[in-house]
């Protein structure tokens, strides 16, 4: 049976009113929603100038407000990990913090050796924590790389290596500069222990690089012993010839070999670096030095041999300690060139 008309009216309407009503409130959810995001986004910008004027206790209020306001604002990731970055550093309600940032901040302040040495005195007030960690990081690469102060970052350092409140990545930055401090005064024995002093927070081959060092030194000095005693027992073999007449024999064997003996310079000079040249510009130069050096030790040896014994056993004896000699300033001409192109060999 079909409804009456004034039921059919009474739906219609009902059904009209709803969607008016709905209508109504879409569009006031949407204007509230716009205008909550609008204010959010005025907290957040707010809080990044009151960030910026070292105002961090405020700004952090201001973060968590904005957030909490609109966590779909386009500022929030960014207020989230600033947030998140001054509760870390929030000993001394972020006093000691803003302290820290003002020079870090200030090209001029991070320059200035006394506002430097200010920062590292305050930050002995400081409660311990990451912030006061972060001064003595801050001024250790001050003193040791600008100011000319290695021995006071060398302590810095040690100070945070020493503090278990170091975040990882700073202690492992540490540990690094202070050994490479320690090797470039050349005190092996401080920069083994400074490996030890980081424990498990150095990198690996913190370590490797230290005993690489103490194979460098050792290398080094028996390179040095090895050409002393070539050019010595060279020396008395000469003398000893020169006082039983045989100077003419040395002589002679020395005027037909220095030609072969500058050609097979040249040759190792020229080529090697030829060579080289094609890698990069800076590996010419030990080939070319090497062929400068290696004149006087093959005159130097043919004059031995001249002037020297004639058994096996002598002859032998020349022949390793020549080459010995010929090996040990190679590596005394690299070490002297750059260091670094020994690691080539392991060294």
């Amino acid at each position: 049976m079909r409804a009456p008309s004034f039921v059919l009216f009474f739906r219609d309407s009902l059904a009209t009113a709803l969607v008016v009503l709905l209508t109504l409130s879409s569009e006031a959810l949407a204007q509230t929603s716009e205008s909550a995001r609008e204010h959010a986004d005025a907290i957040l910008r707010q809080a990044e100038r009151d960030d910026d004027a070292l105002e961090l206790g405020r700004a952090l209020a201001r973060y968590d407000e904005g957030r909490a306001l609109d966590p779909g604002s386009p500022r929030a990731p960014r207020a989230e990990a600033r947030a998140a970055m001054l509760r870390a550093h929030g000993e001394g309600d972020l006093a000691p913090f803003a302290m820290l940032e003002r020079v870090r901040r200030d090209p001029a302040l991070s320059s200035d050796p006394r506002a430097i040495d200010d920062l590292v005195r305050t930050a002995e007030t400081f409660p311990p924590g990451l912030v006061r960690v972060e001064a003595w990081a801050l001024a250790a690469e001050a003193y040791a790389h600008r100011f000319g102060r290695p021995m006071e970052g060398e302590a810095l350092l040690r100070r945070i290596l020493g503090d278990e409140r170091a975040e990882r990545v700073l202690a492992q930055k540490a540990a690094r500069d202070l050994v490479t401090l320690c090797l470039a005064r050349g005190d092996l024995t401080a920069a083994e222990s400074a490996v030890r002093l980081a424990g498990t927070r150095a990198d690996p081959r913190l370590g490797s690089d230290v005993r690489r060092a103490f194979r460098r030194r050792s290398l080094h000095l028996a390179s040095i012993g090895a050409l002393l005693a070539m050019i010595a027992l060279a020396a008395r073999a000469l003398v000893a010839a020169a006082r039983r007449g045989s100077g003419g024999r040395v002589r002679s064997a020395l005027a037909s070999t220095w030609k072969l003996a500058l050609a097979y310079a040249a040759y190792v000079a020229l080529g090697g670096a030829a060579l080289a040249s094609g890698y990069e510009a800076e590996t010419a130069r030990p080939f070319l030095w090497f062929g400068v050096v290696l004149v006087p030790v093959v005159l130097l040896a043919r004059g031995w041999g001249a002037a020297g014994g004639e058994t096996r056993a002598a002859s032998a004896g020349r022949a390793t300690l020549c080459a010995l000699g010929a090996l040990s300033a190679a590596f005394l001409l690299l070490e002297g060139i750059d260091v670094t192109l020994l690691e080539g060999f392991g060294l």
